[in-house]
């Protein structure tokens, strides 16, 4: 293994980890409960919700490769050489998701709305889409540890406390 791919190999983890999150947080947003089927109280789904869209901002940056100057974002070309895809979903949403993420702007007061149910699960049935290719793609040089981060996050930790994944199709 090369250096660099060495390096692609160790960032797995955090690109599992942050996979994982992604789905727990859709999970919750969509069903407004948690994973023990409680309903969240305000504020709290808003919380949830908020976490939600960072990730799926995460996401779709790793899968179309967004890479800033002074970055050193972990990107899916990089394991996929060549990757591309649409998020077409993603794409018409991003202005609106980075609005109430990022910034406090004078945006809001103009006509802003909520991101309703409906484009909630699109976006998440699209990254999922999105991450099932991306790993179908995978050569078995990285393939391999993306199984294996998958069945870690889902193992119970060293403590025997359940992981909190561990009812999630993380696959």
């Amino acid at each position: 293994m090369t250096v660099q791919e060495r390096k692609y190999w160790k960032a797995i983890r955090h690109v599992v980890h942050e996979y994982a999150n992604f789905v727990s947080s859709a999970e919750m947003t969509l069903t407004g409960k948690d994973i023990k089927g409680s309903h969240f109280e305000s504020p709290i789904n808003t919380h949830v919700s908020h976490a939600y869209y960072l990730n799926c901002r995460k996401l779709a940056d790793f899968f179309l490769s967004i890479q800033s100057k002074q970055s050193d974002n972990v990107l899916a070309n990089e394991y996929v050489s060549g990757f591309t895809v649409a998020l077409r979903v993603h794409k018409r949403r991003r202005g609106r998701i980075n609005k109430q993420l990022a910034h406090i702007t004078y945006a809001r007061n103009s006509g802003s709305r909520e991101i309703k149910k409906r484009t909630q699960g699109l976006l998440y049935l699209e990254l999922k889409k999105t991450w099932r290719l991306f790993r179908k793609r995978l050569p078995k040089l990285y393939a391999d540890e993306f199984v294996r981060q998958l069945k870690k996050r889902k193992a119970p930790h060293r403590n025997g406390q359940l992981s909190e994944f561990r009812y999630y199709d993380l696959d």
